[in-house]
C-alpha cells in the first residue's frame, strides 16, 4: 500500500512538471534486487527527485510536493533572491525507507494543519553528513556534521538549513519503531551526538547508508534495518538512563546461545534473525533485545561469523585450491563481491592477498 501510494504521487508530480512545460520530470531509477539472502525475493526501487530538470520558477513547488509525497506533508520556504536546487533519492524497504538528500539552503516545517492531514504516524531519523541544521521540536537545537535527531511526525517541527547540505534520512513506521523502542516519543527531539557514546556508532552506520547501499548490501535488507533498530535500542537505554544496568544472567546466557547458533548456521545464505529465533524458541523481538543488552546486533554477528569462516578457509590447504567465489559461497556469502568488500573492510586487503600475500590468486 505504501509503495502504491508513492508511485501514484510520483505520477502526479510527473504530470505537474509536464503540464508546466518544464521539459523534464524527476529522474526515476528502478533497481530490482534479487536478494538470495531472503526467504522470498525482495524488490527495492530506487527513486530520485531532482530540481536540475525543472525550470527555476517551479523548483520550490516541485521539491515541496516531492517531500510531502515521499516523506510527510509539510511546507517549504527558501531565502529570497537565492537560486534553489535539491536532490532526493529514496529506497523503500517497506517498514523502513532510506533517503539521501542534498541541496541548497531552505526551511521546511510542519504545523497542526499538516499533522491533521497526515494519515500515519512515522518517525524520521536524520543525520547531518555535510553542513549544519537548526531544528526545533520541543526545543531548538543546532546540529553539526555527524549529529542527528529523531523527529516525531505527530509533533510540530521547524527545520532550517542555512547553507548547502547533505543528510541521510531514515523514515521509520511507528510499528517498526515500537519493536525496538517501546516509547519512541521519549527519544524524539533529543540531539544524537555523533561524537559520543552509542550515538557515535549509530551516526557512523547511518552515514554509510544510501538507497544504493541498501539495494546492494551483502546482508538481507532485514539484517540492515535490524542493525539500525538494535543501535537505536542501545542508544535509547543509554540516553534514557538504563544503560548502566547489567542484564540478568539469563539474558547473558541466551545472548551467548544466540551467538553460537548464528555461527553454526552462518553458512546458510538465507539465514534470518526470525529463523534463529524460531530454532531457539524465542521471539525475534526477544532475540534482538537480548543482543542489544549485550551491545551486539544480529547483522554484525552474522557477517562476523561468515568472515571468520572465510578467513579460516583462505588460510587452509583446501582453501588454496578454491576460487575466491567458492570460498565466499561456502562461508555463506551469496555474492563473491560482497565477500571481497566485507573482508577488505575488516582486514584491509583482498581475499587473494590474505591467502598468499602476493595479491594474485584465482578469479576474484
Amino acid at each position: 500500500m505504501l509503495r502504491n501510494g508513492l508511485m501514484k504521487s510520483m505520477a502526479a508530480l510527473a504530470h505537474r512538471a509536464q503540464g508546466a512545460g518544464l521539459g523534464g520530470t524527476q529522474g526515476q531509477v528502478r533497481l530490482q534486487r534479487r536478494d538470495h539472502n531472503e526467504t522470498m525475493q525482495a524488490e527495492i526501487e530506487i527513486v530520485r527527485w531532482s530540481t536540475d530538470s525543472v525550470a527555476p520558477a517551479h523548483r520550490v513547488g516541485f521539491y515541496a510536493d516531492a517531500l510531502s509525497s515521499a516523506v510527510t506533508p509539510m511546507a517549504m520556504k527558501v531565502p529570497e533572491r537565492q537560486p534553489f536546487r535539491s536532490t532526493m533519492t529514496m529506497a523503500d524497504a517497506g517498514l523502513v525507507s532510506v533517503l539521501r538528500q542534498t541541496g541548497s539552503a531552505h526551511r521546511v516545517f510542519r504545523d497542526r494543519s499538516h499533522i491533521e492531514r497526515t494519515e500515519e504516524r512515522s518517525y524520521h531519523l536524520v543525520f547531518v553528513v555535510n553542513g549544519a541544521e537548526n531544528i526545533e521540536q520541543r526545543e531548538r537545537l543546532h546540529l553539526r556534521e555527524g549529529d542527528g535527531l529523531l523527529i516525531d511526525s505527530a509533533l510540530p517541527v521547524d527545520l532550517d538549513i542555512p547553507t548547502d547540505y547533505e543528510c541521510v534520512h531514515l523514515k521509520l513506521t511507528e510499528t517498526w519503531m515500537r519493536q525496538w523502542v517501546p516509547s519512541p516519543g521519549a527519544l524524539a527531539g533529543r540531539r544524537i551526538s555523533g561524537r559520543d557514546g552509542w550515538g557515535r556508532a549509530l551516526a557512523a552506520f547511518a552515514a554509510q547508508l544510501s538507497p544504493q547501499a541498501l539495494a546492494s548490501a551483502p546482508l538481507p535488507v532485514s539484517a540492515m534495518t535490524d542493525h539500525v533498530g538494535a543501535l537505536l535500542a542501545i542508544m535509547a537505554n543509554e540516553t534514557l538512563g538504563s544503560a548502566g544496568k547489567a542484564p540478568p544472567r539469563a539474558e547473558r546466557v541466551l545472548a551467548e546461545v544466540i551467538a553460537e547458533c548464528i555461527v553454526q548456521r552462518s553458512v546458510d545464505v538465507r539465514l534470518t534473525a526470525a529463523q534463529v529465533a524460531l530454532a531457539l524458541g524465542v521471539s525475534p523481538r526477544t532475540l534482538h533485545r537480548c543482543l542489544a543488552a549485550q551491545s551486539r546486533t544480529f547483522g554484525a554477528l552474522l557477517i562476523g561469523a561468515r568472515l571468520q569462516r572465510g578467513i579460516d578457509m583462505l588460510r587452509s590447504p583446501l582453501g588454496r585450491r578454491l576460487t575466491i567465489a567458492e570460498v565466499g559461497r561456502r562461508a555463506g556469502f551469496a555474492d563473491a563481491s560482497h565477500f571481497v568488500r566485507a573482508l577488505r573492510a575488516r582486514m584491509g586487503c583482498t581475499p587473494s592477498q590474505l591467502r598468499d600475500g602476493s595479491g594474485a590468486g584465482p578469479e576474484e
